[in-house]
């Protein structure tokens, strides 16, 4: 492992008087689709993060990842995303190095963030939806990158939802009462409802917009991580992916209306203006959208506090929408 990490640094400028014996890789993280380290440099004194594919990728998330920031990334504000240093292509693996942000970017507050960060992240996502619309070079870009990538899009979450969908709400009968049941029973319209506002679907969204994705920086800026989920949606869906499924909801009840402010302004910032009753009409269907992840998760064997807190968060937004009585 540091042998060949090695051998791919030093095809880099700046890298190539490196030694291996400079090279150290600490583990980091396991996810879904990557195994992630800190590949630290001594003589440079510096680190760069690695990103392995990991033997777990069967959606091709890391596959998805790594064309994002060959062909996307670039495109994008230097702040918005983290700079691939290199991406290694392989039979059965890939690898991405990206620059290390850990001296100058930390996570966000946990278990919840501030109110700080979350205005930074809503204005992160805003900016990322800002500029990709429908007929900005950077979507023609993914559209023809993501042409040919095994997995992740909307239609096809929607459709592996509906399949599940009938288990998970036998398997949660006994704990939630019958108005929720009946709730979550009419979701199985949602491809339906998602397809009418298709027209509209015209913007890149991240597809897993919590706050563990994102690095603050001193200037209070959020840069956007985990690319491997990138789909062609409506970007209320990333936006209730933050605030109706991640934030306990005190928080966002006490936020909510304030978030979606700073991010219906930096729509028009960058020049992406929106209509405020269509954005509400959107934003409502992407409340609904957020149930998949609990039950997906469910299903993939996610711990249950995870999915179920997940749960919880989506039906308080959903009744304080209206849209479960």
């Amino acid at each position: 492992m540091v042998e060949e990490t090695y051998n791919h640094l030093v095809s880099l400028e700046g890298f190539r008087n490196l030694s291996l014996h400079d090279v150290h890789v600490e583990p980091l993280q396991t996810l879904a689709h990557s195994e992630v380290y800190r590949v630290r440099l001594d003589s440079l004194s510096t680190s760069v993060i690695l990103k392995k594919s990991g033997a777990a990728d069967v959606a091709g998330l890391a596959e998805r990842e790594r064309q994002f920031y060959r062909h996307i990334a670039p495109l994008l504000p230097s702040w918005l995303v983290p700079e691939c240093l290199l991406i290694v292509e392989g039979d059965q693996t890939g690898r991405l190095f990206i620059k290390d942000l850990s001296g100058s970017h930390r996570s966000a507050c946990s278990p919840a963030p501030t109110r700080m960060e979350c205005r930074c992240f809503v204005e992160a996502l805003a900016t990322l939806h800002g500029l990709t619309g429908r007929h900005s070079r950077i979507q023609s870009e993914w559209i023809k990158v993501a042409a040919d990538l095994p997995a992740g899009t909307i239609q096809q979450r929607l459709s592996f939802f509906q399949l599940v969908l009938g288990s998970f709400i036998a398997m949660i009968h006994e704990r939630v009462d019958r108005a929720v049941e009946s709730f979550l029973t009419d979701l199985s319209d949602l491809e339906h409802q998602i397809q009418r506002m298709g027209a509209q679907a015209d913007v890149i969204v991240h597809g897993d917009a919590h706050f563990g994705n994102a690095l603050f920086s001193p200037e209070q800026r959020a840069c956007l991580i985990d690319w491997g989920m990138p789909m062609i949606g409506f970007g209320e869906i990333d936006l209730a992916h933050a605030l109706a499924l991640n934030l306990p909801p005190n928080l966002r009840r006490e936020w909510e209306q304030e978030m979606i402010g700073v991010y219906l302004s930096q729509m028009a910032a960058c020049g992406s203006p929106v209509e405020e009753a269509a954005f509400y009409d959107r934003y409502r269907l992407a409340v609904l959208y957020s149930f998949i992840s609990p039950v997906i998760w469910w299903c993939s064997g996610v711990p249950e506090p995870q999915w179920w807190s997940a749960l919880t968060n989506s039906l308080d937004a959903a009744r304080d929408l209206g849209l479960l009585k």
